[in-house]
């Protein structure tokens, strides 16, 4: 047997049995070095596991994580939501626009999916309810919406992408808001096409005054992408420093605008960020080292020399990466999914001459999709037990959710250079 076959029998059947992705990488790596008899190398492991997380660029992760969560404590959703609402309750559907609306606001601060249908979910459920949407339909169209706090800027597995294959992180988060926008735009359309059909949900009329006291009341969560971005584009801080920046502006803003943060309540956050960070720095320290084995065995060469040979164009190989990132978010979280296949068909798309800053973009597009989409489906999860619909129920009544969504992934693909205008124009 191979050593090749020896490492994808090993990785099959570790996440088969239910392994954590970052255990079951780390014990791959450790099966082949002792099979090809390599044990007195064994101590590379620890000091390849260490040098995978050891990057000042990484330091970005665990500050976004935080800085989320603090916005997540501090309620800003409330005022996102409010703002919404005020500004497209005289729509039919409005409500499920709203819910789409907040996630892509929300989105833009936390940088995280599942954290966006845990704090927009658990605002907008109550009023879905109320104003008498199914919660079938109410829970998937959180689920859908979570998603997009993956693309809008910043987005946690853009810095991943970046780190993973030194693509300007900057760039990547600028990317990301296009597929973003037209993300949402496609899920609006559908809500509303279904809300108008089926007269789900209630009007509201429109108030002036209303409409301007909650924009009022939502500029300061409205700032934070625009501190971020602008300070990265302007030199003023690396996309790494602007974790950090993001980390004090939630703060400052949950503790003295919204006054829902306390100085109690910073331990129990920072423990819980700590312990998010951690594994995902555990996944990347794990995929480094899994890296070197891919690497030893000339897999990587293996691929891309299949891949230039069978697919003759680039638009083939997009369409193949988009099958294979859709098919490995279905079962892994965005990060694992990066640092594992974004080494081996990034430098691919570069001998395609892609575009790496769309490349990437579309890679994070795809894999926001996938945090809907079961079997893994953790938004679907979220909704689900905020909104109390059975599990089986949603997956049935995702579907036609997940088929608007690859249609918006379908546009973005075809448009390439709108998806790179945006980091283009402050070059």
């Amino acid at each position: 047997m191979s050593a090749g076959t020896l490492i994808l029998i090993v990785l099959v059947i570790t996440l088969i049995i239910g392994v954590p992705i970052g255990i079951s990488i780390g014990f791959t790596s450790l099966a082949y070095f002792i099979y090809a008899g390599a044990t007195g190398q064994l101590l590379m492991l620890a000091q390849r596991t260490f040098a995978g997380m050891n990057s000042f660029e990484l330091m970005a992760i665990p500050m976004f994580v935080f800085a989320g969560d603090l916005m997540f404590e501090g309620k800003i959703s409330d005022a996102l939501v409010n703002m919404a609402k005020s500004l497209v309750g005289w729509i039919r559907g409005s409500m499920t626009i709203v819910t789409t609306v907040a996630c892509m606001l929300f989105g833009a601060v936390s940088g995280s999916g599942p954290a966006t249908a845990s704090a927009i979910g658990s605002v907008v459920a109550p009023s879905l309810k109320e104003d008498g949407y199914p919660m079938d339909f109410a829970a998937c169209a959180i689920a859908a919406a979570g998603p997009l706090g993956s693309l809008i800027p910043p987005s946690i597995t853009a810095v991943v992408y970046g780190v993973t294959t030194s693509v300007s992180v900057g760039d990547l988060l600028m990317a990301g808001v296009y597929p973003g926008v037209i993300f949402g735009l496609f899920l609006m359309t559908y809500q509303v096409v279904v809300c108008v059909r089926h007269k789900h949900g209630k009007l509201y009329k429109f108030n002036l005054k209303t409409a301007l006291i909650s924009i009022v009341k939502a500029i300061p969560a409205l700032l934070c992408p625009f501190i971020i971005l602008g300070g990265i584009y302007s030199g003023q801080f690396t996309p790494t420093e602007s974790g950090a920046v993001a980390c004090l502006y939630a703060l400052l803003v949950g503790m003295f605008y919204y006054r829902r943060i306390k100085l109690k309540d910073l331990p129990r956050m920072l423990a819980k960020s700590a312990a998010t960070a951690a594994t995902i720095m555990l996944i990347i320290g794990c995929i480094s080292c899994f890296s070197y084995v891919l690497t030893s065995e000339m897999i990587n060469e293996a691929i891309a020399k299949w891949a230039i040979a069978n697919l003759s164009k680039p638009w083939q190989f997009i369409l193949v990466c988009n099958l294979i990132y859709l098919l490995a978010g279905m079962i892994e979280n965005g990060s694992s999914a990066i640092i594992l296949l974004a080494p081996i068909l990034h430098p691919i798309a570069m001998q395609y001459g892609i575009n790496p800053v769309f490349f990437g973009a579309m890679t994070v597009a795809n894999l926001a999709i996938g945090m809907c989409t079961p079997p893994m489906a953790a938004t679907l999860y979220i909704a689900a037990r905020i909104c109390d619909v059975n599990i089986t129920q949603m997956c049935k009544r995702i579907i036609p959710f997940l088929l608007v969504l690859l249609a918006a992934l379908a546009f973005v693909c075809l448009t390439p250079n709108a998806v790179v205008w945006l980091p283009n124009l402050f070059k």
